[in-house]
């Protein structure tokens, strides 16, 4: 039987302006799946805040495990007595 795996968030930092530093909430603006231009109210500076889409950042990050695995699988270590006989 598999074990569902839940997600849990052991801390959290807060999202800072790249050219100040300074923490900057994103409640205040509509963001949306894409490109997201920000003004921060501390400097005035503009920045691009990516938003992904979650459902499909994790059908990649799943498509890139298993290709890692086959990778893996068919990869031979160069002292194995397999990788002797070439």
């Amino acid at each position: 039987m598999r074990s569902v795996q839940e997600e849990q968030v052991i801390q959290k930092f807060p999202n800072l302006c790249p050219y100040c530093d300074q923490p900057v909430s994103y409640d205040q603006f509509d963001l949306k799946i894409g490109d997201n231009f920000i003004r921060c109210p501390s400097c005035k500076e503009v920045y691009i805040k990516v938003v992904f889409d979650s459902l499909e950042a994790n059908k990649t990050a799943i498509r890139s495990k298993k290709s890692k695995k086959v990778r893996r699988k068919n990869k031979r270590h160069p002292h194995s007595p397999l990788s002797k006989g070439k």
